[in-house]
């Protein structure tokens, strides 16, 4: 069974949550159900079915969701991820091998994750040897590059 989870930045405190995703369609409101906090048999409240727990709000924009890989360091790797990997190009004369920097993006047309910055097609392969420098939202410097 794959993780499904997201995370976000906390509109209270800017700190980083990683949990399950709420909406309000009303409000437009994003919330995550933080992975350490549990539901149990004392949350219950009211009529059968009902459960109360805890969750926060995150700011919408910070949303993220989890690839299902993890790097050579054994990192989650997130969309909106920054990584690092050696990328190779095929030449009249052979290979050519270099270090590159993208960013993690799903693909609406391909409906996967795919990496900024790859010149091969099959950008997801390198996910699973990337590593993991950072996020668009607290190191976008690292794309400056790009």
């Amino acid at each position: 069974m794959r993780e499904i989870l997201f995370r976000g930045k906390r509109t209270d405190n800017g700190e980083w949550i990683v949990g399950c995703l709420l909406i309000d369609y009303i409000t437009g409101q994003y919330f995550l159900h933080d992975l350490g906090n549990s539901v149990n048999e004392s949350s219950k409240i009211g009529e059968e079915g009902y459960l109360r727990f805890v969750a926060f709000e995150i700011a919408p924009e910070t949303l993220c969701q989890y690839t299902g890989m993890k790097d050579k360091n054994g990192n989650r790797i997130w969309d909106n991820d920054i990584v690092g990997f050696v990328d190779m190009t095929s030449t009249e004369s052979g290979y050519w091998e270099h270090d590159c920097i993208g960013k993690v993006v799903w693909d609406e047309d391909e409906c996967c994750f795919h990496v900024t910055n790859r010149l091969s097609a099959e950008s997801w392969e390198v996910l699973q040897d990337c590593i993991v420098f950072g996020n668009i939202f607290d190191n976008p410097e690292l794309l400056k590059g790009e």
